[in-house]
């Protein structure tokens, strides 16, 4: 329970300053774009999708290359450890969530206001996916390199199909080859798919780390 409030207390606010500051960033450039031109595009929808899965990769990464040891140092167990993590990810992919839409809140409120021209986004489900399968898909690839050093990039391809899953029906992704159609086919049968993704990720997570030897800095 202690790693669990730690991961979410810590990176959760984390996450809420970084997100804060990079959305009036986006304000301040829209309304620079404004004296030259028309708005025709949520700048905030691009880093949400474009931008915004990144940082929720890193903090997968964090989590399992900095944070693990500490925790390991402190007498909790790699099982407690993962387990606590796994839960992480929900609950920052709620928050990540949230804070995407009330960014858009904000934008569509003061693009009506403006008379500015937005662009669709996904929905509150689509983002929660999104952000939770790439934050469990960068845990993986850690635990692998942390585990393996080179050998981890063998587990490139596997992050990389897990994470293009949930951003296919995203607006501002782009279609990706081969699987353009699967989703229009599936419908909303495409989130149990993204679902599915994170499952995966996780119990590879898992599977890769329950064992993992840590090495920890002296000084």
């Amino acid at each position: 329970m202690k790693i669990f409030r730690h991961l979410t207390v810590a990176l959760v606010s984390y996450g809420g300053i970084v997100g804060a500051s990079v959305f009036l960033a986006v304000l301040a450039v829209e309304f620079g774009i404004s004296l030259f031109g028309d708005v025709v595009f949520s700048g905030w929808m691009l880093v949400t999708v474009q931008i915004a899965r990144w940082f929720v990769l890193w903090v997968g990464v964090y989590t399992i290359h900095n944070v693990l040891p500490i925790a390991i140092a402190h007498g909790r167990t790699r099982r407690e450890f993962l387990g606590a993590a796994t839960g992480f990810t929900v609950v920052f992919a709620l928050a990540m969530t949230l804070l995407a839409w009330l960014g858009f809140l904000v934008e569509d409120g003061l693009y009506s206001l403006m008379d500015w021209r937005s662009t669709p986004h996904g929905s509150p489900l689509a983002y929660f996916l999104m952000f939770l399968v790439w934050c469990a898909v960068g845990m993986l690839v850690t635990a692998a390199f942390d585990r393996w050093g080179y050998g981890g990039v063998f587990t490139l391809p596997v992050g990389l199909a897990l994470a293009v899953v949930p951003g296919i029906t995203m607006p501002g992704t782009g279609d990706t080859p081969f699987v353009r159609n699967m989703p229009h086919l599936l419908g909303d049968g495409w989130h149990a798919v993204s679902l599915g993704a994170w499952v995966v990720a996780m119990a590879v997570t898992w599977a890769i780390a329950r064992d993992l030897p840590v090495r920890l800095r002296t000084s």
